[in-house]
């Protein structure tokens, strides 16, 4: 049993079964931890302690590998749980992540373990404030992927301000739910939902990315740099994206810090999307799948420009590869 009282050098700390599932240095763990003032002798014990594991095992997904406990779930827990000893007033955390990457994953794990420790933390997705059915088929006609939502302005974003303004001034938010597998798969509102956390985590795949001011140029980069074969209809598209992303980036102003679940590629994302579908049909029997599936992922990597997507201005980043194992992490204090 570790004793919580004594410092302990950081290398004896953590035992050979969590250090072997790491593909970073120790030492680059080490600081990423003082970078999110996280004590990691004490870090260590919380963790580790057999109570503690009796409460969060249940939540993880089989074969969950040490390094994403460790570098990534337990430090952003610790760090809401810091926020909620040390700050007064409610706060936004965003999270980004390309789709697939392992978001709801995380957020689901969060929320559970939450409830179990009594703690007023809550994740909501921005994908929740999509828009309802039939306004969004209007707002997607004539999209040159032909998806039913997914890109900036296929949300309520008047709603979206004023949930998160009036959280933001009282602590109670009021959010609408979407399930994905409606309407074969186009997705539809599905309820509403009044909570009262102390900390919000929103999540999404373009959460914290703002517009650019030189497009034209970053499209003849990323033609020389990923092939994409941008279409006209694509390259015209991606002007009016640009344009909704300036209120979007409004939204994020609202947060206190930004996480960044980073693909190591971004093609990645061709893979985890199509694992995300092929469970959400297993699950719900319903979800993209040929021809649908094909045109969202295009839409993933064409709608916005990759450079923007891969650069978001964050406070934390954790970088996974395509198997989502994690190869390096960054926070403002430190870069490794």
């Amino acid at each position: 049993m570790i004793d919580k009282d004594i410092d302990y050098d950081f290398n004896d700390l953590f035992p050979s079964d969590i250090r072997d599932d790491f593909l970073f240095p120790i030492d680059s763990y080490r600081l990423f931890l003082e970078g999110l003032s996280i004590n990691p002798s004490l870090f260590f014990y919380k963790w580790s302690n057999l109570k503690t594991q009796s409460i969060i095992n249940k939540y993880w997904k089989p074969n969950t590998k040490s390094d994403w406990k460790w570098s990534l779930t337990f430090p952003i827990f610790s760090v809401l749980e810091n926020y909620i000893n040390s700050l007064d007033n409610p706060i936004i955390i965003g999270f980004s992540g390309l789709p697939g990457s392992g978001k709801s994953t995380l957020g689901f794990w969060i929320d559970s373990v939450a409830i179990e420790l009594s703690l007023d933390i809550k994740v909501i997705s921005l994908d929740d404030f999509y828009l309802p059915g039939q306004e969004m088929d209007i707002a997607m006609k004539g999209n040159p992927w032909n998806v039913p939502r997914g890109f900036p302005g296929s949300h309520s974003l008047d709603l979206l301000h004023q949930s998160l303004d009036t959280f933001l001034k009282t602590g109670i938010l009021s959010s609408p739910t979407f399930d994905k597998s409606l309407r074969d798969g186009k997705g539809d509102r599905s309820g509403w939902c009044e909570l009262k956390p102390k900390i919000l985590i929103l999540e999404g795949w373009f959460v914290g990315c703002d517009p650019v001011s030189d497009l034209f140029e970053i499209d003849d980069l990323e033609e020389d740099k990923f092939k994409l074969s941008l279409s006209q209809s694509e390259k015209e598209y991606r002007i009016l994206i640009q344009e909704s992303l300036l209120e979007y980036s409004r939204i994020w102003k609202k947060f206190h810090k930004i996480w960044h679940l980073k693909s190591s590629n971004f093609d990645n994302t061709i893979l985890w999307k199509s694992q995300q579908e092929n469970e959400m049909i297993k699950l719900k029997g319903s979800g993209l799948k040929g021809n649908k599936l094909s045109d969202f992922i295009r839409m993933i990597q064409t709608a916005i420009p990759q450079q923007s997507l891969s650069c978001i201005n964050s406070d934390t980043i954790v970088e996974i590869n395509q198997n989502r194992r994690i190869k390096k992490l960054k926070t403002n204090k430190y870069n490794f």
